[in-house]
């Protein structure tokens, strides 16, 4: 086995910065608490959750790792809508993607302080919406960790979006080491907000190519993070297509999960779009 291990960048948590090559993006201008970065304003109780301020405190000395699969819920305040089924994919040093149940992504990177954490990073905007300032806009993240349990924050955007996060950790799915030839074979695959269905074939040193019934092309790479854990970095190149540019990201493989034996989630982005490409055996 030919197995490529990709040192990952240490960087913010909320949008994963371009450092050689997975998890890129446009890299992170501030933390969240120096000046320019967006604030949410406060605001009444809504469905039960303080949507005004909310503080946490840091209660040891010890850094606690973000790194993770985390599920369960997201709330946003200025629209009073709740996910119950969202997920964050965080690695150990911080980089960082939260999807919602909508398919609402945010990217970007985290900085850690004992058990507390704040961050800066990219808020996708979702299909057939466009912010303000184009299909992306500038958000923060600001909240805890309870190392390999719980990750519990605040959001809020530039646009104007803010809210709550809530995550549960699951080790059955992160703490897996995923050698690149355990992903080896021919995928079916598809897009979400698709649907496109298609076919990918991976290498086993994690090289592919694939194309979709939408006419699409892929080819990249994948890459090892850290061979304890089950997420990697990803590189994708999309061609002759609407959606043809270059894209990073995190992916992870989960196996003997529900109703199929094994499947690999992709979470990349160009900058201006985000992708989600969703394959399962």
């Amino acid at each position: 086995m030919n197995t490529l291990i990709r040192g990952a960048c240490t960087a913010l948590f909320l949008a994963i910065a371009g450092c050689g090559g997975g998890g890129g993006g446009a890299p992170i201008a501030a933390p969240v608490n120096q000046p320019g970065a967006p604030s949410a304003p406060p605001a009444p109780p809504v469905r039960g959750i303080d949507c005004g301020t909310l503080g946490f405190d840091k209660t040891t000395d010890k850094t606690a790792p973000p790194g993770g699969i985390w599920r369960r819920w997201t709330f946003n305040c200025a629209n009073n809508t709740f996910h119950d089924i969202s997920l964050a994919i965080v690695t150990e040093d911080g980089r960082f993607r939260i999807i919602g149940a909508d398919e609402h992504v945010l990217r970007g990177d985290l900085w850690m302080d004992g058990d507390t954490f704040d961050g800066f990073g990219v808020d996708f905007a979702p299909t057939g919406v466009e912010y303000f300032s184009g299909p992306t806009t500038s958000m923060f993240v600001a909240g805890n960790v309870r190392e390999r349990e719980l990750l519990e924050g605040r959001w809020g955007t530039e646009w104007g979006d803010y809210g709550y996060f809530g995550f549960d950790y699951k080790p059955s799915i992160y703490e897996r080491a995923t050698p690149l030839a355990d992903l080896a074979g021919t995928w079916p695959t598809d897009r979400a907000g698709g649907p496109a269905p298609g076919v990918w074939t991976i290498e086993s040193d994690g090289r592919f190519e694939g194309q979709d019934d939408q006419g699409c092309l892929y080819a990249g790479q994948f890459y090892i993070i850290d061979d304890r854990f089950s997420v990697l970095d990803i590189d994708l190149s999309v061609t002759d297509c609407g959606l043809a540019g270059f894209y990073t990201g995190l992916a992870y493989y989960e196996k003997l999960v529900d109703w199929w034996d094994k499947g690999i989630n992709v979470y990349v982005d160009d900058g201006q779009r985000a992708l989600r490409i969703v394959m399962a055996l």
